[in-house]
């Protein structure tokens, strides 16, 4: 009886000894889990570092003056004529906007971040177009002209646009060293047109909502399809080939096969190319002016070699010229300085991409 009592205790004692032995294999299995669910970390995304440089409103550089970030751009209306040429400032600005005021002949607005980054001569200065006018109203600008058209006479005198006329401001100056007519020889500078600012007492600071009137890669970035070359062809007399330089990655021009350069020999080039086509409808008037439709179109963007289709709107005088991309986002430049031509939709079919140099 007693070896019996003694069996079944052993067999008890088994049995509990094997239970202990299975529940701390579980037990170890779930605590090694646990374990590592608790201290393996999941993979974080790489932060992007802050970018701390004070950057250039319109061309996204950086290097620039903090001070001036609060400062109105100015706009200046520049010949382009063959007697205008070579142009005194033509490569210094930091945008250049380019369209037809008759004739097939175009002109340009020279525009800075500030009244400061005016050069010592530019020129030859002359007169306003009324859409000359509204892309200046549309980025707050300061605008500096010699003379006017009709309709820009009227909107900058209904608008009150702030403007440093030639015709009545003593802050121009002439250069009759070059064999042309009179008209082809007006310059000011950039100390005399931040005097004309400061007499006039016109507002300085720009406004809040015009501060950041384009947005900017981090990094330059390919578009769509590849443009080594491009032709862009206001009219017969005014057609430009823009070429791609692989090595300082910017569009170089030439106007009828010459090198587009200042009156110092600088080849006119650009970061950023953008082609932006609307309705231009004659005037009808005696010089033969024209009128552009501003509200909005469709164009192109040009930059690294590359390019690709774009829309754009204006609207009222005072809206900003905004681009888009191709899913209507608002477009991001590559940095740098750029071109921006405003031509009739006829031009898309005389304007030429070229994926390769020839």
């Amino acid at each position: 009886m007693k070896k019996l009592k003694n069996s079944r205790l052993t067999k008890i004692l088994s049995l509990a000894l094997a239970l202990i032995f299975i529940i701390g294999a579980f037990s170890g299995c779930g605590g090694n889990d646990n374990k590592e669910e608790g201290t393996t970390k999941a993979p974080q995304a790489e932060e992007t570092p802050k970018d701390t440089a004070i950057r250039n409103p319109l061309t996204g550089e950086p290097g620039y003056d903090e001070e001036l970030l609060k400062n109105r751009p100015v706009f200046m209306v520049v010949e382009n004529t063959p007697e205008a040429r070579p142009q005194w400032g033509l490569t210094s600005s930091d945008i250049v906007w380019e369209m037809v005021v008759e004739g097939g002949i175009s002109r340009m607005l020279l525009m800075y971040a500030d009244a400061s980054r005016i050069p010592e001569k530019v020129g030859p200065i002359r007169s306003a177009r009324h859409y000359f006018v509204d892309l200046a109203e549309g980025f707050d600008g300061i605008f500096v002209h010699f003379g006017y058209s009709p309709l820009a006479q009227s909107q900058i005198a209904n608008h009150k646009v702030n403007n440093i006329n030639g015709l009545v401001d003593n802050y121009f100056y002439r250069d009759s060293s070059r064999d042309v007519a009179t008209e082809h020889t007006s310059y000011t500078t950039g100390e005399a047109i931040q005097k004309a600012i400061a007499n006039k007492e016109y507002r300085t600071e720009i406004k809040e909502d015009y501060q950041s009137p384009f947005t900017f890669n981090t990094k330059d970035k390919t578009l769509s399809a590849p443009c080594a070359r491009i032709y862009v062809a206001f009219s017969s007399g005014y057609t430009y080939v823009y070429t791609y330089n692989t090595e300082t990655k910017v569009y170089e021009a030439k106007l009828h096969g010459q090198s587009f350069a200042d009156s110092e020999g600088v080849q006119q080039s650009f970061k950023n190319i953008i082609i932006c086509y609307t309705d231009v409808n004659d005037l009808n008037d005696s010089k033969g002016r024209v009128d552009f439709d501003l509200s909005e179109g469709k164009g192109i963007y040009v930059s690294n070699g590359s390019y690709t289709d774009i829309t754009w709107k204006k609207g009222e005088s005072d809206d900003m010229l905004k681009f888009y991309n191709k899913v209507g986002d608002e477009l991001s430049l590559n940095v740098g300085r750029t071109y921006i031509a405003l031509m009739d939709k006829s031009s898309e079919k005389s304007n030429k991409i070229f994926s390769k140099v020839s």
